[in-house]
């Protein structure tokens, strides 16, 4: 796809959006007529008996609201090479995850709903990126796009599937005429052999591009590129000096001397380099900044000083749930096209259990504004009334869709950079590291926010000596349990997990704490994973009066 095609193409989808939030009933039936001509004549359907279903009230008596665990097995049936399973549409690929099970979540996903939803979707958020920075005419380098890698379909094949299984990040080529096909896709920072350490050799091999627009889905992404602009600075500038990649001779790079005499002179003045000082033209930057991901944004200031930040769609591996159209800092109008999206009402600080399977559940029609929500929502990879877990805060309005914030996860699960942390994968962590399988409540993770973040490991242990071995064959169980924090690790995104010890009966006497201050015993409960740092405050406070 040439650039002017691109632009043309992203600027008709963004427009396309925007005319949906003023006019949202015919998108929602066309996408319920959809779901039904994927999952009737499938088992799925069959067992749910959806073939006399018409009305979206029909499909919610017929369907119970549902968490990952109740598809598990629908999904191994199609890892096992069974077709029409839960689509008619048969998947190409699965998309992996990390679950909130500690088990890994396996998303189908078909050449149908790339070329329906997924690829539609991504061309509209990219109008947007377009319109905003006003051009009318893409040219190479313009864009660094981190938000996905690609990735030949057969080198994340598992050995056990029948199906390709590889991240939702990492993407073969389009699947079809309607399908994300961005003109960056055979440019040379993107394609090819990026070696060991991908995100500098893009940042060297775009030194000296007009780069206007940078984008990723995590904004720890992005303050990576900054960190590794002034980690590998002395590298960069003979890279750029000698025309070589990580001082070797490479056919896609060049001699630069201009831009090294300009981060030379920046460093001078400062001490430090921003992204601006390698890319002037710099003029927008893409991530996710609700929930956790908000602590990013002093950080992004620094290493992008005075560049707008605007948010990346709410999106995860079983499909978009929000396309900003507007200059919102957090929040995006519902992504009515993408799916058939239902809200049960919930606190913020909703303990995450499984929703009922009968909850009565609203429209996007009625949501009020200011509350919260827990997002069912059913798409045409075949994950129908599903119970995301995920809480949505209703913040305004678009036209006559809600925009909506996303407040985090149900439940005790952390992810600062998209680790997704568990209860469950600490407590097996903390399991393998004792060595057996009955555990004390003696230990908690805390999240720490840090550059980068992390996780303290709290512990009772009578002696300090041994404390920071553990702490590493914790880190180490942790990583093996959960991919995505095995991921971040070791990228640099996550630091080490740390270990503070505390002295024995330090838990105890804080629940008496609590239970003297009126709380009710059987509320107070030993937490394996915090999702603050709210328990190193109170040792902090009242270290005086517990050790």
């Amino acid at each position: 796809m040439t650039g002017d095609e691109f632009t043309r193409r992203a600027l008709a989808a963004y427009d396309r959006q925007r005319r949906r939030c003023s006019e949202p009933q015919e998108a929602v039936r066309e996408v319920f007529a959809d779901l039904l001509d994927q999952a009737t004549d499938t088992a799925f359907g069959r067992d749910h008996g959806l073939r006399p279903v018409r009305t979206r009230a029909d499909f919610a008596a017929a369907v119970p609201v549902r968490g990952y665990e109740s598809f598990r097995g629908y999904v191994e049936r199609i890892r096992a090479g069974e077709d029409r399973v839960l689509t008619v549409s048969d998947p190409y690929a699965l998309h992996t995850t990390s679950g909130t099970t500690g088990r890994p979540k396996y998303v189908p996903t078909t050449r149908h709903w790339r070329d329906r939803y997924r690829g539609p979707a991504l061309y509209a958020q990219w109008g947007l990126y377009v319109h905003r920075l006003g051009l009318t005419r893409y040219r190479p380098g313009n864009v660094l796009d981190l938000s996905w890698e690609r990735t030949e379909a057969s080198s994340a094949w598992a050995s056990d599937d029948a199906l390709p299984v590889y991240s939702i990040t990492k993407r073969p080529a389009a699947v079809g005429p309607d399908d994300w096909a961005p003109p960056w896709y055979s440019e040379r920072w993107f394609a090819g052999d990026l070696g060991s350490t991908p995100l500098y050799t893009r940042m060297r091999l775009l030194a000296g591009s007009d780069v206007r627009l940078v984008v990723a889905v995590n904004p720890s992404r992005i303050t990576a590129l900054g960190e590794t602009l002034n980690q590998e600075l002395p590298y960069l500038l003979k890279d750029l000096r000698d025309g070589t990649v990580r001082g070797l001779p490479d056919a896609r790079s060049a001699p630069d001397p201009v831009t090294a005499a300009r981060l030379e002179t920046a460093h001078a003045f400062s001490g430090r380099v921003t992204l601006t000082d390698l890319w002037p033209g710099l003029s927008l930057l893409v991530c996710w900044n609700s929930a956790s991901a908000r602590y990013y944004r002093g950080w992004l200031d620094q290493i992008a000083p005075g560049v707008p930040l605007i948010p990346f769609s709410t999106t995860g591996t079983e499909g978009i749930v929000t396309l900003p159209v507007d200059s919102h800092t957090s929040a995006g109008p519902l992504a009515i096209d993408q799916g058939l999206f239902e809200f049960a009402p919930c606190d913020a600080a909703d303990p995450g259990a499984p929703l009922a399977e009968d909850v009565a559940t609203l429209g996007p029609e009625e949501l009020a504004h200011g509350e919260t929500y827990r997002l069912v929502m059913s798409q045409a990879n075949g994950l129908y009334r599903y119970d995301t877990g995920d809480i949505y805060r209703v913040v305004g309005r678009v036209g006559r869709l809600p925009r909506l914030d996303f407040e985090g996860r149900g439940g005790s699960v952390t992810s600062f950079t998209g680790e997704k942390l568990t209860e469950s994968d600490v407590h097996a962590a903390i399991r393998s590291a004792v060595g057996h399988a009955s555990v004390s409540g003696g230990y908690s993770v805390v999240p720490v926010w840090g550059r980068p973040p992390g996780y303290v490991l709290v512990m009772e242990r009578p002696e300090a000596a041994d404390a920071e071995r553990f702490c590493l064959r914790v880190d180490a169980a942790l990583a093996r349990l959960n991919t995505e924090y095995a991921e971040k690790r070791d990228s640099g995104r996550l630091s080490p997990l740390r270990a503070r010890v505390i002295a024995p009966g330090t838990y105890r006497a804080l629940a008496d704490r609590k239970v003297a201050s009126g709380a009710s015993a059987a509320q107070v409960k030993h937490r394996w994973l915090h999702t603050d740092d709210a328990l190193l405050r109170d040792l902090d406070t009242h270290r005086p009066a517990l050790l």
